[in-house]
């Protein structure tokens, strides 16, 4: 059915709320205005594409209160600008960048034209970073201008593109290649700051320092499954006391068990994530990485990352009817979706939708939705 102006921006915020999280929408010219949004559930990632026309979109307490949605949202800006106000921050979004913004603070974006943009939303802690790192990283853009920014933007936007066709298992491995690079990005963002903060600091770390540093942790992650791994035993092994590594490590802001400790719960996060009928219990693989007692591990897993290992393994699950889907189902869709193509002007929700998800932190909704305004 075709809309009236006057109530675009209410289908439009709803259509939103549906994929993404509540917000209020503002509309310039709502009787000339159109937009289109695309959603597509990748276990814990929610992705979704965006065509739209002008607006001005804003989170309030309220709305923050009424969906409970305590997600990290990366935006990457495809065409057109956006401005992102958040925590005190304003930053202009130009295409190719992109932006982490926190959904359980409230914030408003401003897009002055016609734009494309993808929107990715995860578990808040899905990164691996801290409560204390992550205000560092929102709304702060990352621009396609350095090396690692100019290879990894493109990626996540191809791969962003590219999940919906294929099978439960691939897509899997395509959010957990996501969030490693959304991690990646941010993690450089971080480093940045921390550099742009302390001056000379580079120039006066030692040379040996550095080398020492690099050779110890190549040691611990080569031995991370041995319980036994101690600052003492790693000393030993380099010809250092005990003190110096200490040192090393204390420069850095982080201590040597302390390093450890978030190599293995790294290395436990990634393995319970491949999903899969051999894959291990919990139990399991907190013993092979060297976590001697299970009740600990579980503690210090949701203190980092904000979930429990068994709700972090559930994320990553096959959805229920997902191996079940038969190539004469794919046809219909398709199908679908040519049909609507030639519906302009039309609002419409193309289904049924597959289930491409359970009801998961940060990914609402059942399979992938296209609405059209």
């Amino acid at each position: 059915m075709t809309l009236p102006p006057g109530d675009k921006p209410a289908h439009w915020s709803g259509a939103v709320s549906r994929a993404l999280l509540s917000v209020d929408m503002r509309l310039e010219r709502p009787d000339q205005w159109s937009a289109r949004i695309t959603a597509e559930g990748l276990g814990p990632v929610q992705i979704a594409s965006i065509d739209s026309d002008p607006l001005t979109i804003s989170r309030d307490p309220g709305h923050i209160l009424a969906d409970g949605r305590d997600c990290l949202m990366a935006r990457l800006q495809e065409s057109g600008t956006s401005t992102v106000h958040q925590d005190g921050r304003t930053e202009s979004l130009l295409p190719g960048a992109l932006a982490f913004y926190d959904a359980s603070h409230p914030f408003t974006l401003v897009m002055p034209e016609a734009y494309r943009a993808k929107v990715l939303v995860m578990p808040r802690r899905a990164l691996g970073l801290s409560e204390a790192e992550l205000p560092h990283l929102i709304a702060r853009p990352i621009q396609p201008d350095t090396a690692l920014s100019a290879m990894l933007l493109p990626i996540i936007s191809r791969l962003a593109d590219g999940a919906g066709p294929h099978p439960w298992p691939i897509r899997r491995q395509i959010a957990r290649t996501l969030l490693d690079l959304l991690a990646t990005l941010a993690t450089g963002v971080l480093d940045t700051l921390d550099t742009l903060g302390t001056g000379d600091m580079e120039d006066r770390r030692a040379g040996a320092d550095r080398a020492h540093l690099a050779r110890v942790h190549a040691f611990i992650n080569k031995h991370l499954a041995d319980s036994g791994l101690s600052p003492e035993t790693i000393a030993r092994h380099h010809g250092i006391s005990v003190r110096y590594l200490h040192k090393l490590f204390q420069e850095h802001g982080t201590t040597v068990g302390r390093w450890i400790r978030q190599r293995r719960l790294e290395e436990c996060r990634k393995e319970l994530a491949r999903g899969g009928r051999s894959s291990r219990t919990v139990a399991a693989v907190a013993q092979h990485w060297g976590f001697i007692s299970p009740a600990h591990f579980s503690r210090v897993f949701r203190a980092a990352y904000g979930m429990s290992p068994r709700e972090w393994q559930a994320l990553w699950r096959e959805p229920v009817g997902a191996a079940r889907e038969q190539p004469h189902d794919r046809a219909r869709d398709r199908a679908g979706e040519r049909a609507d193509e030639r519906r302009p002007h039309a609002t419409t929700l193309v289904g049924p939708a597959r289930a491409l998800m359970d009801d998961k932190p940060c990914a609402p909704g059942q399979g992938g939705a296209r609405r059209r305004a």
